[in-house]
């Protein structure tokens, strides 16, 4: 999928000690995740950048999803928030900073997400091929 893609490519500049760009790309697997879900689920999702948004519209729909990204601890917050500055302040902002433990933070809750995105919406189709299945 094409969230993986961004995810790989993340690591892979993460790794070459490119942060902005990790961030940038970490940014778009996290968007295209959400948007996969809400359109699976719901069949629409907002032209929105905003991956706080997108979030909450996407938990909204199934639950599971808020494990991936915790609002307890201050950090993590602050972490996630960053990251969804990075759509505009990673490219185009020279004052734009990540911490490598951020970025690792970061990175591995957009695996659980990515996974929890793939189980709801295969559930959801599962529950459709159902529907249509029972006609």
């Amino acid at each position: 999928s094409t969230a993986k893609n961004y995810r790989s490519l993340s690591q892979s500049a993460s790794i070459a000690g490119m942060e902005k760009e990790a961030a940038f790309l970490l940014h778009q697997s996290l968007e295209q995740a959400y948007s996969c879900l809400l359109l699976t689920l719901t069949n629409y999702a907002p032209p929105s950048h905003n991956v706080k948004f997108l979030r909450s519209l996407a938990e909204e729909q199934d639950r599971r999803l808020a494990e991936a990204f915790p609002r307890d601890q201050h950090r993590e917050r602050a972490w996630f928030n960053t990251l969804n500055e990075a759509y505009v302040k990673a490219r185009y902002s020279k004052h734009f900073e990540i911490s490598a433990e951020a970025l690792s933070w970061l990175g591995e809750r957009t695996n659980l997400l990515l996974d929890l995105v793939k189980s709801a919406c295969l559930d959801h189709l599962t529950i459709l091929e159902q529907d249509v299945g029972s006609k």
